[in-house]
């Protein structure tokens, strides 16, 4: 289980070590009290808190750096990595070279062509409004065949029994098991 203390650090009760507190390996998020900091902290709770998660350690870092913290990714059980996808929202920016540093680089870059983020709007300043997104355009119909059998009598009569669906004249009143063959 986890319990979040800012946007790049975690506490983590391990099964075999305890409780351990975990640093973003490769990824950076504002402290608390620094400009985004709230936000990073609230998007690390809303993905990570009271979650039980895998913690893995890149082979390219230390067990432990200098603050006693373990660098490292930290993956819920749905395969999704927090270290990448913090960056990928502006919650975070790529830091000290990692293995994964290529994939949060390329998620950060995602996150500053978006405005997101540690990214978007000046600390204090409100944010953007949302742009509207453009409506699809309207689909024509399919062109109606201008076939139709008023019964399974009707379809043999004029020698189109059996009816596949997506045939011409197909419809479900033509097909009482549902199995795509109508008038069997």
């Amino acid at each position: 289980m986890t319990e979040v203390v800012d946007g790049d650090t975690v506490r983590v009760v391990d099964a075999t070590r305890g409780p351990i507190t975990v640093r973003l390996a490769g990824a950076d998020a504002p402290e608390l009290d620094e400009c985004w900091g709230g936000p990073a902290r609230d998007f690390a709770v809303a993905a990570l808190d009271k979650q039980f998660v895998a913690v893995i350690v890149d082979p390219t870092t230390g067990p432990v750096d200098g603050s006693g913290e373990l660098p490292a990714y930290v993956v819920r059980v749905d395969g999704w990595n927090h270290n990448v996808e913090a960056a990928r929202v502006g919650a975070a920016r790529a830091a000290t070279p990692v293995s994964r540093s290529g994939e949060i680089r390329s998620a950060e870059d995602n996150a500053r062509v978006a405005n997101l983020g540690l990214w978007g709007a000046r600390c204090g300043a409100p944010a953007p409004a949302p742009q509207p997104q453009p409506q699809p355009r309207p689909q024509a119909a399919p062109p109606q065949s201008g076939v139709y059998y008023e019964n399974c009598d009707d379809a043999r009569a004029r020698n189109a029994a059996p009816v596949l669906r997506g045939q011409p004249g197909y419809r479900a009143g033509l097909d009482r098991d549902n199995d795509g063959v109508g008038c069997e």
